[in-house]
């Protein structure tokens, strides 16, 4: 009796000792499968970004063939939101006033395209844009709790705001989120906003450097074209001094110089002729 007692111990302890590898198996195969889920979500995640790379750069090319600053904003926005999968974005510049920024072009409410140029908004020091702006942090996350009161729009949804540079300080921001379908953002997404932002800065600062150089070339041409000057050699009356034109015609010295030049003839009489004329010097 005592022999068949202590086989049935052993196999109930072998028994358990089975159970126990089995479950012991079940948790190895759950890990493993989770961590082949998240390889896979990984190398998803990074062939995604890596073709969104990609179109970063094709779309800078993109850009950079816009005539004006305000078509490279309103392109900006809706190729954000194609390929970056915001659902909103914003483009803001500063003013000369610093606690004044002015919009440009957005996203509204209800995801469409909306020109904001008429906008003009102040800003505080701790709002994200102020922190952007004035104190010059490189990208701000605002998760929805701390949104304040005061905000245009309240979401459930974080917003991500990114520094537009021109390459020594902040020209603007560029604001995102997925408010419309009310979900958060990936890392990759915030780290793809920043290197929006600072390609749209550059691009953005390059443009106004060529506007500004093209209106300083305007005026320059403007001003030489006012100019008038006299070269060559001028054919003139040893007797009249009056001048041959290209017409052959024979002017008044007064009349050719006008019609080439800006001058202006004040008429009097020099000293030599005021005396053979009246027989008198003028006065000194």
């Amino acid at each position: 009796m005592m022999e068949e007692t202590d086989t049935a111990v052993a196999e109930r302890q072998e028994l358990d000792r089975l159970r126990q590898r089995v479950r012991e198996l079940e948790s190895a195969r759950r890990e493993l499968e989770q961590a082949q889920s998240l390889l896979r979500a990984r190398e998803e995640n990074e062939r995604h970004m890596t073709e969104q790379l990609a179109s970063l750069v094709s779309v800078s090319a993109e850009l950079s063939a816009c005539e004006t600053e305000e078509e490279i904003c309103c392109r900006a926005v809706q190729w954000g939101r194609a390929h970056l999968g915001f659902d909103r974005l914003g483009i803001w510049f500063t003013t000369e006033q610093p606690d004044t920024i002015r919009g440009s072009w957005g996203v509204d409410d209800s995801g469409l395209l909306r020109d904001e140029r008429h906008l003009r908004t102040r800003i505080e020091a701790g709002s994200p844009e102020g922190r952007i702006l004035l104190a010059q942090e490189p990208y701000v996350l605002i998760e929805p709790a701390a949104l304040s009161a005061d905000r245009e729009f309240q979401t459930a949804a974080p917003q991500f705001f990114a520094a537009l540079w021109d390459g020594q300080k902040v020209i603007g921001h560029v604001s995102a989120d997925n408010q419309l379908r009310d979900i958060g953002m990936s890392r990759h997404q915030c780290s793809l906003l920043r290197l929006f932002g600072t390609v749209l800065g550059y691009l953005v600062s390059r443009k106004r450097i060529e506007s500004e150089r093209e209106q300083l070339i305007a005026k320059l041409q403007d001003a030489l074209g006012r100019i008038k000057t006299l070269q060559g050699l001028i054919p003139i009356c040893a007797e009249c001094k009056r001048i041959r034109d290209d017409a052959g015609s024979w002017t008044r010295l007064e009349t050719y110089v006008k019609a080439r030049s800006d001058a202006e003839f004040s008429h009097g009489l020099c000293p030599e002729c005021t005396h053979k004329l009246y027989g008198r010097e003028t006065e000194a």
